[in-house]
């Protein structure tokens, strides 16, 4: 069935109706063509209705979609259809994969240097639970987009974290003088809740995206969820029943590791004050940005503020990376390139806020024409364009973005304690808001794929605080109170530090690979995420447990 809700005005005008056509069929048109004529039953009041029927599923689904929409106030004529090349570009794709290849050599390398045997098991974990995302995709028939790609990306690098949680936990218990069998089986047991906790935060932040978001926002909570989903079977599970086989064959005989600290004892508590100065007014910064971007007076990419669109022809074959460089010597990078495949047309969309003359299109033809060697390139249109991201679309970001907030503030409050859920929505709050300042300030343009990377840096941020979160409750448990909670919280941050630095390491190899070789299209994309890295690492070290002493229950 479908069910239709009212306006006030609405529900009234169609009580009237159907009062004086009960047992008469109600037409439901889109552009003159009968969609559905369900039939009126009884007067219906208080403007909900429901329609029912033997819909399937897409059945149902579409006319929900032709109750929503109505009909168009002018019919839709096809004057042109053009089948455009990936807005990322044949080149920045190959540059892409270069990258993306070389990120994942220098983490599997890492992890085999690192963390030698095992470091090779969870490679092969790594590999199965990728694996395992791209079938999930295929099985979907899901179109993989760049928001996508970034979930993907988060998924990988919190797949890397939940080993190193494991590995870290082992080297404690052969630290206490326990055997393999036992060493093995205290790691996994006392890491489990831990990545549970991390996963499920970070699942529900993928699951209100998925429900109250749109567009490219559905992309990334799909793959993040898949990611997610699969790294919990292929950690715990996976990886587990390897250990289990290979001692069973008595082939298990030492696990070694290496270490970047021996037992650090910094006091963290004792710089509280000035780190939140420091952080307070960065996020201030950040939030002046962020006004600043909302009223359109930062650096808006086409998506945003739209602009111009200028469709060439060319005489002669050419490659979309020579036009990339013809742009950027002139340091016109604020572009958008696609190429109309089989036509050679090239289709350029410059934002508003470009500097331009009066003659647009003659300043871009002549850089064409005089820095592309071989083909004559002529305009054949110029448009106004308008943004790509509209304000409905916007809206139902934020939306989403504030139910998944609510959503972390109420699991944390169940499993942990309220103030750990109040400490990581502030940790997340703060963590974007500095990134948006940081970018402002640097004149970074502002597109649909520094929105991702932010959506990226919150994720990342919430994994990241709730395992130092979850070592602060079990030290807690442990000592049976919070006396001295300024102590508790330096002893559980570093015993934990060891942990974040490899998490952050891999996390920065991948992405510094991605920033140096992955192109000039996805080069902003891969500095947000740098920085927002460096930016989580250090919150949830100096911002998001010294928080909770805030709300100590024991006075210092």
């Amino acid at each position: 069935y479908v069910t239709l809700d009212l306006t006030g005005r609405g529900g009234k005008i169609f009580g009237q109706i159907t009062e004086k056509n009960v047992n008469k069929r109600f037409a439901i048109i889109l552009d003159g063509r009968v969609k559905s004529a369900p039939v009126i039953r009884e007067k219906i009041l208080g403007g909900r209705a429901q329609i029912s029927g033997n819909f399937t599923y897409p059945e149902a689904t579409d006319l929900a979609i032709v109750l929503r929409i109505g009909a168009l106030p002018a019919p839709v004529e096809i004057v042109q259809n053009l089948t455009v090349g990936a807005s990322l570009g044949k080149d920045s794709i190959h540059q892409g994969i270069a990258a993306g290849l070389l990120g994942v050599f220098l983490v599997i390398t890492f992890m085999l240097f690192y963390y030698r045997f095992s470091g090779f098991i969870a490679d092969l974990a790594l590999a199965l639970n990728v694996l395992l995302v791209f079938t999930g995709l295929a099985f979907m028939n899901a179109t993989l987009t760049l928001p996508g790609i970034a979930g993907i990306i988060l998924s990988i690098g919190m797949a890397v974290d939940s080993n190193v949680l494991i590995f870290e936990r082992m080297r404690e218990e052969f630290a206490l003088g326990k055997s393999i069998r036992s060493g093995v089986e205290g790691g996994y047991d006392k890491a489990f809740w831990t990545i549970v906790d991390s996963q499920v935060t970070t699942l529900i932040t993928a699951l209100a995206l998925f429900l109250f978001g749109t567009g490219p926002i559905k992309g990334f909570a799909v793959t993040l969820s898949f990611g997610v989903t699969f790294n919990l079977f292929t950690t715990l599970f996976g990886t587990r029943l390897a250990y289990d086989y290979l001692y069973n064959k008595r082939a298990l005989k030492k696990l070694t590791f290496l270490k970047f600290f021996n037992k650090p004892n910094l006091d963290y508590m004792s710089i509280r004050k000035i780190t939140f100065t420091i952080s307070t007014l960065l996020a201030l910064l950040g939030m002046f940005a962020f006004v600043q971007i909302l009223r359109g007076h930062g650096n808006l990419g086409v998506d945003f503020a739209g602009g111009s669109m200028l469709e060439y022809q060319a005489s002669a074959p050419f490659q979309l990376k020579e036009a990339r460089k013809a742009f950027a010597k002139y340091k016109l990078n604020d572009i958008q390139l696609q190429k109309v495949e089989n036509k050679n047309q090239l289709i350029i969309k410059l934002k508003k806020s470009t500097k331009t003359v009066e003659n647009l299109d003659t300043k871009v033809t002549k850089i064409l024409n005089s820095e592309i060697k071989g083909p004559h390139f002529k305009i054949i249109s110029e448009t106004e364009i308008g943004s790509s991201v509209s304000s409905a679309l916007r809206d139902k970001a934020v939306e989403a973005i504030f139910i998944s907030l609510l959503g972390i503030i109420v699991y944390l409050a169940l499993r942990f304690d309220i103030r750990f859920g109040l400490a990581g929505v502030i940790a997340i709050f703060h963590d974007v808001l500095v990134v948006i300042g940081i970018c402002y300030i640097m004149n970074v343009e502002m597109t649909l794929l520094i929105v991702t990377s932010l959506l990226t840096l919150a994720g990342y941020s919430i994994n990241d605080s709730v395992i130092v979160f979850d070592r602060i409750r079990e030290n807690i448990k442990h000592q049976g109170n919070e006396k001295n909670l300024f102590a508790l919280i330096n002893r559980s941050t570093n015993e934990m530090l060891s942990r974040t630095i490899v998490t952050s390491l891999t996390t920065l190899l991948s992405l510094v690979a991605l920033f140096l070789l992955g192109g000039i299209v996805i080069h902003e994309f891969a500095f947000t995420l740098i920085v927002g890295i460096i930016v989580g690492t250090y919150s949830s070290i100096f911002i998001a447990s010294p928080l909770l002493s805030i709300w100590s229950k024991e006075k210092q």
